[in-house]
């Protein structure tokens, strides 16, 4: 793509999510795995540039970067893949409520019992959640996992409320700690939760959040507006950048 010349309007690629902290730009390549944070007068220079760019809720304030500045980062962004002036085909892009609860277990009465088949489709959920993340890269793993959502809603299995997802979850909960551990490992964490709990035919939300000064990334399922694999008060640190 001859991003100098070619005079059509920029547009981040298909495998590519974006949000705006503060005066910092993040974005999340799906395909290599990979963050890249972009910010000041680069970040608004490119805000008049590149369609779909997040902008902050305030005027932008003038920016210093030449013209000739702008195009040399707008081709080593288009080199990286991220920008293109081709309509690309994308996942549709889901939202996701504000964090304002977490799952309490001890506090309601919940069937948890473990019988062979849940335990069957536990340890088959985490076996691919690893597997996915040693063999796949983040776009291939979003487009699964909406692919299945898709196919749970065309045969009416998918049971968005919370309720259809507490037990499930309170059992996922009583399980992992014989198999591996959350700390440290949110986004293994997160894909076993998905893929059990759809097994039950109970969809929530993927999630990847970002945070700044210091630079983080965090993975989390939420249903409506509550947290089902950690606390409300932590994943809210992170702005979402890649919801599924």
């Amino acid at each position: 793509m001859q991003v100098a010349t070619s005079g059509r309007r920029l547009r981040f690629a298909s495998h590519v999510r974006a949000c705006r902290i503060e005066d910092q730009i993040i974005l999340l390549d799906l395909r290599h795995n990979r963050y890249l944070g972009i910010g000041g007068p680069q970040s608004n220079a490119l805000a008049g540039h590149v369609e779909g760019w997040p902008r902050s809720s305030e005027q932008a304030q003038a920016c210093a970067t030449t013209a000739a500045g702008l195009g040399a980062l707008t081709r080593r962004l288009a080199s990286q893949g991220l920008l293109t002036d081709m309509p690309p085909e994308r996942l549709p892009d889901a939202t996701v409520a504000e964090a304002t609860s977490s799952l309490d277990f001890e506090s309601v009465a919940i069937d948890s019992r473990i019988g062979t088949r849940r335990l069957g489709r536990f340890l088959q959920s985490a076996a691919v959640a690893a597997l996915w993340m040693r063999c796949r890269s983040l776009q291939s793993i979003a487009t699964a996992v909406a692919a299945r959502r898709e196919r749970l809603q065309a045969m009416s299995l998918n049971r968005d409320s919370l309720d259809a997802m507490t037990s499930g979850t309170a059992a996922y909960d009583r399980l992992r700690p014989f198999v591996f551990t959350a700390r440290d490992k949110c986004l293994h964490d997160s894909l076993a939760l998905i893929g059990f709990l759809a097994s039950e035919g109970a969809f929530p939300r993927w999630v990847i959040g970002v945070k700044t000064r210091p630079f983080g990334a965090h993975s989390w399922v939420q249903s409506g507006g509550t947290v089902l694999n950690d606390q409300h008060e932590n994943v809210r640190r992170f702005r979402p950048i890649l919801v599924v």
